[in-house]
């Protein structure tokens, strides 16, 4: 149940913050590379929110995981940036300096969010969800 339950928190928050923030910052970088003309494309604008929600899947399953064997909260955080920090670092190391720092802010806003969920989520032992 609490597996379902972070795979959702964190396709949800994908969704949100890495799709449509992603989509959001791709927007402002045409811009600043003065593109006028807006390429806007319904299948490239589903592809990122896709991409998006699978990276938040995998972020909630990551957390799961460290929630379910890592008891001290500042290490199951550090953990978790650098986790999440090297695969994000990993999908944008090919783009311009600040296109990467960019999509890393994005990263990071996204890690905070689900850590915040974290800490305000109660740890469920296997003793307590026996009893219920």
């Amino acid at each position: 149940m609490e597996l379902r339950r972070w795979l959702f928190r964190g396709a949800l928050a994908g969704l949100i913050v890495l799709g449509v923030g992603g989509r959001l910052l791709m927007r402002v970088m045409a811009h600043r590379e003065h593109r006028p003309t807006m390429v806007f494309t319904v299948p490239g604008t589903l592809t990122v929110l896709f991409a998006g929600t699978v990276a938040g899947l995998a972020a909630g399953l990551i957390y799961y995981v460290l929630r379910r064997f890592v008891r001290a909260t500042w290490i199951r955080t550090l953990a978790f940036v650098l986790i999440c920090g090297v695969i994000a670092w990993r999908g944008v190391h090919g783009l311009l300096l600040v296109p990467q720092l960019m999509f890393m802010a994005l990263a990071l806003v996204f890690m905070a969010i689900m850590d915040a969920m974290g800490r305000r989520s109660p740890l469920i032992t296997a003793r307590s969800s026996a009893a219920t």
